[in-house]
């Protein structure tokens, strides 16, 4: 599960890298577009590093069979 976790954590970690790179790109552009391009990024940023910290701070659910991975019960 942390496998995953640690994969999914890396694809979410680069597209928070990218909307730096688009942040960075944005201000190039005439004001009108720069600021729509900068709320997207923001809201990407944002989204992405709520997932990265939900992701990592969910449990199973207790009496959960279909969970075989012991390393993730607390």
């Amino acid at each position: 599960m942390n496998l995953v976790r640690a994969v999914i954590s890396f694809f979410l970690v680069a597209l928070f890298a990218v909307s730096i790179a688009g942040w960075f790109w944005a201000g190039g552009q005439p004001v009108a577009q720069a600021i729509g391009s900068r709320v997207v990024l923001v809201l990407c940023g944002l989204i992405s590093l709520g997932c990265v910290v939900l992701l990592w701070s969910a449990r199973p659910i207790q009496g959960d069979r279909t969970v075989n991975d012991t390393s993730q019960q607390v």
